[in-house]
C-alpha cells in the first residue's frame, strides 16, 4: 500500500517479471494482460515460491507411440497451477505439439481441468528460427490459477497418438505456500530422515 495525494492508501502498481520481460510487450487489451489481472492478488501474496514439475520427469524418455504416460504430481495444499509449456527438441516441437493430448485432474475433487484432452499445441513454447536455434520459454498463463486442495495431488496425463516415439515435457507452473522451518524438519523426520522423503512423482505407462 501507498499513500495517495488525496490521503487515501492504494496499492502499489505491480513491477514483476511478469511485466518486465523484454521479449514480449505489455498490452492491456491482450489475453495475457487479462490473466495477469486474475493473478494479481497470487503476485502481491507474500509466502509463496515457484515450483515447476515436469512431466515426464526425465528429460530424454519417450512417449511411446498410439500410448500414454501419466504421472502424479504430489505439490502442496493451497498451491495454485498458473502456468503451462510445452517443449520438444528444436524443429521437433511444432510436429510433436500436434500429436500429444494433455488432461490436468485434481485428485481432490476428480474434475478434470480441460472438458477434453487439450492439445500439447496450446502449450508450445515460441520456436526461434534456424540460424538462432534456441526457443523461447515464455510459458502459457491459465485465464484463471487453479487452487489445489488436499491431498494436493495432479493427475498429469500426456497422450500420443503418433505412430512414432515422441521425446517431449509438459512443464507445470505452481505456486506453493512457504512452510516455516519447524515445519519442513517435521515433515523430513516423517519421512525417515534426509533424504529419504517419500517421492514426489509416480508414473504409469499404458
Amino acid at each position: 500500500m501507498q499513500l495517495a495525494a488525496n490521503g487515501a492508501l492504494v496499492d502499489k502498481p505491480l513491477v514483476d517479471g511478469f511485466t518486465l520481460s523484454l521479449s514480449l510487450v505489455y498490452q492491456s487489451t491482450v489475453f495475457r494482460a487479462s490473466a495477469l489481472a486474475q493473478m494479481e492478488v497470487l503476485r502481491r501474496a507474500k509466502g509463496y515460491r515457484v515450483r515447476q514439475y515436469c512431466v515426464p520427469d526425465q528429460e530424454r524418455e519417450t512417449i511411446p507411440a498410439f500410448s500414454q504416460v501419466e504421472q502424479q504430481i504430489n505439490t502442496m495444499p493451497g498451491a495454485y497451477l498458473w502456468a503451462l509449456s510445452f517443449s520438444a527438441p528444436f524443429e521437433e516441437t511444432e510436429t510433436n505439439a500436434s500429436s500429444i493430448f494433455v488432461q490436468i485432474t485434481d485428485a481432490c475433487t476428480e474434475s478434470p481441468m480441460f472438458s477434453d484432452y487439450a492439445l500439447a499445441s496450446h502449450f508450445e513454447a515460441l520456436q526461434g528460427s534456424n540460424t538462432n536455434g534456441w526457443n523461447r520459454r515464455n510459458p502459457s498463463i491459465l485465464a484463471q490459477p487453479l487452487l489445489i486442495g488436499p491431498p494436493a495431488l495432479l493427475d498429469v496425463e500426456l497422450y500420443n497418438r503418433a505412430a512414432v516415439d515422441i521425446r517431449c515435457q509438459l512443464v507445470l507452473f505452481v505456486a506453493e505456500p512457504c512452510l516455516p522451518p519447524d515445519q519442513v524438519l517435521r515433515l523430513i523426520q516423517e519421512g525417515g530422515g534426509g533424504g529419504n522423503l517419500p517421492p514426489n512423482t509416480r508414473r504409469r505407462y499404458y
